[in-house]
């Protein structure tokens, strides 16, 4: 069966959202010590956390969240409010 363009568009928008490879980065290279300052590491989570969140809310307006975008998303929400409330 040749392939549609409009279906694999569908299938592309249906796709989970994941973080992407630069956050997923970020968050890995966090010093996991506790005499660590963490508040410049934090700040550098904060560009991908905005975008995360942009491209989620994106993803509502267009086809909805999973259940597992939802918790993703108010996940980073609270990251991002924790990480503006310390600086």
């Amino acid at each position: 069966m040749p392939n549609r363009p409009g279906r694999d568009r569908r299938e592309y928008h249906q796709q989970e959202w994941e973080p992407s490879e630069a956050f997923t980065t970020a968050l890995g290279g966090m010093p996991l010590s506790p005499a660590t300052d963490r508040n410049e590491d934090l700040a550098k989570l904060k560009p991908h956390l905005e975008e995360a969140l942009l491209t989620l809310q994106r993803l509502k307006r267009q086809r909805g969240l999973s259940e597992r975008e939802m918790t993703r998303a108010a996940a980073l929400g609270m990251l991002l409010s924790s990480i503006e409330r310390v600086r």
